[in-house]
């Protein structure tokens, strides 16, 4: 939609140009649009941790270049049938680490999610299955 309206704004310049100077000039929705800039790749790993009272720690940590990228938020899906379901979701620290506590009732699939910003790539982990 915005394309359009750009569009449509550089047709009426250019006509009023014409009309009134007799000159062609000419203005298009690429001459508007701007340039992709190439985002960063990154990685998430992923690692399941036993803790007290039947509860699981899933840990990940998400880097670029092997750098920690720090307050960056990283979803916790878990796998049903052929979708994921988001379950939670938590900003990385300072190191670029994140922590989910889960207790399944069954065995349950789940996968780390960094959904990307401006300046980084979208990533996900591997995937950890958890047993009650």
């Amino acid at each position: 939609m915005r394309a359009s309206l750009l569009t449509r704004i550089g047709s009426i310049a250019a006509a009023a140009a014409i009309a009134t100077t007799g000159a062609m000039v000419t203005a298009g929705a690429a001459g508007a649009a701007t340039t992709n800039v190439k985002r960063l790749p990154t990685h998430l790993s992923i690692a399941k941790v036993p803790a007290p009272h039947d509860h699981t720690v899933i840990v990940g940590r998400l880097t670029s270049f092997k750098h920690p990228l720090r307050d960056k938020v990283v979803y916790l899906d878990r796998k049903a049938g052929i979708f994921l379901v988001q379950v939670a979701h938590e900003r990385t620290d300072k190191f670029g680490a994140v922590a989910f506590i889960v207790d399944p009732p069954k065995t349950t699939q789940y996968v780390l999610v960094f959904k990307g910003s401006v300046n980084f790539s979208p990533s996900h982990s591997a995937f950890v299955t958890v047993r009650p």
